[in-house]
């Protein structure tokens, strides 16, 4: 009977979001809607800032080497901006940020006991085609419509993935919250129109080397010398999607396991059993 595999580091229990602690990328800095904006072209007034801000604001010399630090300061700039949102592309560790986040929001909001925090993740159909992507946008919009309803004065609503909403569908949201004065954060691959940049993230070779090496804090020998040559083969400096990484070295591991698993086993042939690379040793038992 063949043994159980070695657990690959890689597994999606290991890398999902919510597995992952958030590590901010090297040279990274707060953002502070305190701060004036880049370059020097205007500043903050009562607190609100423009849409599609990113750059608005940088608090130079204020280093996030700790992930908490910037779940504070999140914490801080969304109560000024009110309409806050996360930006990054595929795989950059938006959702991760989210989960690290999420109990500074907790203690942040619901302190008086009334507000409330609710996080909504929209996930874009299997099928993508015209109807289906109109239909989930329909559906979503809806979704946080109740949602919204639901929430008091002072509450926060999370929505991950708000690019699935159409922007009309999204400007009725933001109405009806800020009549409710109800706070909202959002994650987007891509700027919105009427939330204000809160965060960028990134992936740099530092940040990528930092998480390769705690998922392979328990792995064996032979699978952190597989994955360091793989990664010393690829152009880390142009990759911005982490989990595409985390499939593709998940496959490669999962081959060496199974080859490995193939070579350790015993198979017994007759008065003989077939041992690592094909030798033979002669049974205890007699024929």
């Amino acid at each position: 009977m063949s043994a159980v595999l070695p657990r690959n580091p890689f597994s999606t229990r290991f890398t999902r979001p919510e597995a992952v602690p958030f590590r901010c990328p090297e040279g990274d800095l707060l953002v502070d809607v305190r701060g004036r904006v880049a370059g020097g072209q205007g500043s903050v007034s009562s607190g609100l800032v423009s849409d599609n801000s990113l750059d608005d604001f940088s608090s130079a010399g204020q280093d996030v080497a700790n992930a908490s630090g910037l779940c504070r300061q999140l914490v801080r700039n969304l109560k000024s901006v009110r309409f806050g949102l996360i930006v990054g592309p595929h795989g950059s560790g938006k959702t991760t940020l989210l989960y690290n986040l999420v109990p500074y929001l907790v203690d942040a909001f619901e302190g008086d006991g009334i507000a409330q925090v609710r996080q909504v993740q929209l996930t874009m159909p299997l099928v993508n085609d015209f109807w289906s992507r109109f239909k989930h946008a329909r559906d979503s919009i809806h979704t946080l419509e109740v949602c919204l309803l639901g929430l008091s004065s002072g509450s926060l609503l999370i929505i991950d993935g708000v690019e699935q909403v159409t922007r009309r569908g999204l400007r009725r949201l933001l109405r009806k919250a800020r009549r409710r004065g109800v706070f909202l954060l959002a994650t987007s691959h891509h700027r919105v129109a009427g939330l204000s940049v809160l965060h960028q993230t990134a992936v740099d070779v530092m940040l990528i080397r930092s998480l390769v090496h705690g998922l392979l804090k328990n792995a064996s020998p032979e699978v952190v010398e597989i994955v360091s040559q793989e990664l010393e083969c690829r152009d880390l400096s142009s990759l911005t999607n982490v989990r595409d990484l985390w499939f593709e070295l998940y496959d490669i591991v999962q081959d060496h396991l199974l080859a490995d698993s193939m070579n350790l086993r015993d198979v017994t042939d007759g008065c003989s059993i077939v041992c690592r690379h094909g030798s033979q040793r002669t049974s205890d038992a007699q024929c």
